[in-house]
């Protein structure tokens, strides 16, 4: 199953699936960072697949300690407050 490094999967996706977005993969994938070059020529940069990239890991809540980090906090997607906060009260004292 296609899932990108914020946990989205891209298989549950209508515009992934009709064609109109491709998957942005693990990290560490090249579909990663064919997804993050396409971005930066449209002007946008997905904030968290760039950092999955530079912190050179597959998925942000199974391999960053620091997750869930700003980047989650600032944006409107991709997991939503109530995610975020369920997250850090089940993960312990860490976050």
């Amino acid at each position: 199953m296609a899932t990108g490094p914020c946990g989205l999967a891209c298989d549950a996706c209508g515009l992934y699936n009709r064609g109109k977005c491709a998957s942005c993969g693990p990290g560490n994938s090249i579909e990663a960072r064919a997804k993050i070059n396409i971005q930066e020529q449209l002007g946008f940069r997905c904030p968290v697949l760039a950092c999955a990239i530079t912190r050179n890991i597959d998925y942000c809540s199974r391999d960053c300690s620091e997750f869930p980090c700003s980047r989650y906090e600032r944006g409107p997607y991709p997991l939503s407050q109530s995610f975020l906060q369920m997250y850090r009260r089940r993960s312990g004292p860490q976050h």
